[in-house]
């Protein structure tokens, strides 16, 4: 039911550990199967009204962004779109809805207890090391623990039919802030940690839909006749669709 895929040395998490201390992630009261605590997503998500994007956590914390990008790079074996990551979290027993496949998991810090708990009571210690197991199809939750327990999951969501085929859309931080590479529109801009644009280094290409998640959808204005293809709006903000 989960995999073991390698044990981890302690020190890979210290860069991790110290950012996340730095500055502790803020209360989610959105999780409600898993039940609300510090629980953020990183990456490309599903959201509520629009087509998968970046987690705005994504440009609000470029360093630590980074830092999970060069774990991933060097420690997770499979496909990934989102990343969660919680600090001293204690899910309650929940399925994975949204995301499709095998999740890869690892958690650190300084803590007894804490294991994940798979459907069965299944135990898996997961304190540096990772673990492969299907969290949209097996129920699961967080046994208590004390001490300073951090953890990380990636995975793949379920993308939105209307979408397909995927899309990636990367970031990079650069000097001016974060560089955003959308393959759905072909956009390239800047955004600062607000996500307010600060440059448009490739204009995107007109699109049918800017993503509104209805069964009607809502069409892009740069799709219609006679008007200008612009990103954000007075200057503010994302592109369309973000």
């Amino acid at each position: 039911m989960a995999t073991l895929v390698a044990d981890i040395s302690a020190s890979e998490f210290d860069d991790l550990t110290r950012e996340l201390l730095r500055k502790r992630l803020i209360k989610n009261c959105d999780r409600a199967m898993a039940g609300p605590g510090k629980s953020q997503a990183f990456g490309i998500i599903r959201r509520w009204s629009y087509r998968p994007h970046l987690s705005r956590n994504t440009w609000m914390r470029p360093y630590l962004w980074t830092l999970l990008l060069k774990f991933a790079n060097k420690h997770v074996p499979i496909p990934w779109d989102g990343i969660t990551v919680n600090d001293n979290y204690v899910s309650q027993p929940h399925t994975d809805k949204g995301n499709e496949g095998l999740s890869y998991t690892v958690a650190f810090g300084d803590y007894t207890g804490g294991a994940l708990m798979l459907e069965g009571d299944v135990e898996v210690d997961t304190r540096f090391r990772g673990h492969l197991f299907n969290g949209a199809a097996i129920r699961h939750w967080t046994a208590p623990h004390e001490g300073q327990r951090f953890c990380l999951v990636f995975y793949k969501i379920i993308w939105p039919p209307k979408f397909l085929p995927r899309y990636r859309v990367t970031c990079r931080e650069v000097e001016e802030g974060m560089e955003i590479t959308d393959e759905y529109d072909d956009s390239v801009v800047i955004v600062n940690q607000k996500g307010h644009l600060l440059k448009t280094l490739r204009n995107p290409r007109p699109v049918e839909w800017i993503g509104r998640l209805t069964s009607r959808g809502q069409k892009s204005r740069m799709s219609l006749p006679d008007t200008p293809v612009s990103v954000g709006t007075s200057g503010q903000g994302l592109p369309s669709g973000f």
